[in-house]
């Protein structure tokens, strides 16, 4: 009976090539005159192909990434061959390639794939902050990959020390933002678990802890004092008539902020009139943790409201000129408007720091966490104060609101 004699080549198909310059790599399964090609699912930037040797040069990134899968496939195939001689088969190149590779692709579950379908969920339910942390945690993983989608179970602690050492040295990653996209991926592992695309048994961060990424970060509050002498400072001495709108509205979001229980600027933006009851309280429903906040309106906060405000107005309308429904239609565009307007504060919000001689550099979040600061020093428990807004998690925030009646934060918000 005629044996199975097969030859594996790479091949590299370089007449296609994408944007990026890449091509994608094959292995060739010759048997005598036939030839199928069979897709790594691998893509090289061409200049780190030689031709002449049919192999991916010394110098390329990730070289020892690509051998590995190489080296894999080739085994696999060599496996099959030798079983197949045993059991006395002979194979056909249709019977090896087509059947086999179409059946191990439906079993491969892929992290960039998986990253994208949930982005996509998370936008067509207007989630567009939370879509774009996990757009940028998948993007930073297929840099690191050279855009090569990884299998979930390619995934191991190795690769997670690699991949992090990577952020660390050769992105200049803080060490909180490294454990931040380390976060993200392991968000979806769970996710993919949850949904039983993956095995529970193969997830890497079972061993491989995300909290050892993560620093106290530096304090970005500022005194009672100061906060005083950004209210009281007289604009036009630092600006001219056309910069003096975009200090003033600065200012106010800064304020309106500190005043308004520590808002961030993106419950600002969205706030509208609906959420003033009475003239006198402010409740709205936060972005992120969807949690009702409820407190009284200090009386400059009110003169910044009404500084705003439209001789004729909808409740449905909103109190700070961020937003205009009719051009941002839809909250992806919210969205990027609002990443506009929020450089464009804090812009402005520097410049009036480094004029009042402040030596934290002023955001509009440097507000939130004075506000921190005030309550604390009115005699909230620290601890929660400290878990809260100092600051590991938002949602600790909205605990420690949550757990205080209003008449408690109004007591605090006097001071």
């Amino acid at each position: 009976m005629e044996s199975n004699v097969f030859t594996i080549g790479l091949y590299c198909r370089r007449s296609r090539l994408n944007t990026k310059g890449e091509a994608s790599l094959y292995l060739t399964l010759n048997q005598g005159d036939q030839r199928k090609m069979i897709s790594l699912g691998l893509k090289l930037k061409i200049v780190y192909w030689d031709e002449g040797n049919k192999e991916v040069l010394q110098g390329c990134p990730n070289k020892g990434y690509y051998d590995l899968i190489i080296d894999a496939k080739k085994q696999e195939i060599n496996k099959k061959i030798m079983a197949a001689n045993l059991e006395g088969k002979v194979l056909s190149l249709d019977d090896f390639v087509e059947q086999q590779q179409k059946k191990e692709e439906e079993k491969k579950e892929y992290v960039k794939r998986y990253f994208e379908k949930y982005i996509v969920e998370l936008e067509m339910s207007d989630r567009i902050k939370n879509a774009r942390y996990y757009r940028c945690c998948m993007n930073c993983l297929m840099d690191f990959t050279n855009g090569i989608d990884v299998e979930f179970k390619s995934i191991d602690g190795v690769f997670l020390n690699d991949y992090a050492t990577w952020m660390q040295v050769k992105k200049k990653l803080h060490k909180n933002t490294i454990g931040n996209r380390l976060r993200g991926l392991k968000a979806i592992f769970n996710r993919a678990i949850s949904d039983k695309v993956i095995s529970e048994n193969i997830t890497p961060f079972k061993e491989f802890k995300v909290s050892k990424y993560r620093e106290e970060t530096t304090k970005r509050a500022i005194s009672k004092q100061d906060i005083e002498r950004v209210i009281n400072l007289d604009l036009k001495s630092i600006s001219d008539e056309k910069t003096f709108p975009f200090y003033d509205f600065a200012r106010d979001i800064f304020i309106f902020s500190y005043l308004g229980c520590g808002i961030n600027i993106v419950d600002i933006a969205f706030l509208k009139y609906a959420n003033i009851i009475d003239n006198d309280r402010l409740q709205f429903r936060r972005s992120k943790t969807k949690k009702i906040i409820s407190f009284r309106l200090h009386p400059i906060a009110k003169e910044i409201i009404e500084k705003y405000r439209k001789k004729k107005h909808k409740q449905t309308d909103y109190v700070f000129p961020i937003f205009n429904d009719e051009i941002q239609k839809t909250m992806k565009e919210k969205y990027y408007k609002l990443d506009y307007q929020t450089r464009y504060v804090n812009k402005y919000l520097r410049k009036i720091g480094k004029h009042l001689n402040i030596s934290l550099k002023l955001t509009s979040y440097v507000a939130r966490h004075s506000f921190a600061t005030v309550l604390k020093r009115s005699g909230v428990n620290t601890s929660i104060i400290s878990e809260a807004m100092g600051h590991s998690s938002e949602k600790v925030t909205q605990v420690y609101l949550d757990s205080f009646e209003n008449d408690q934060i109004d007591e605090a918000m006097s001071n």
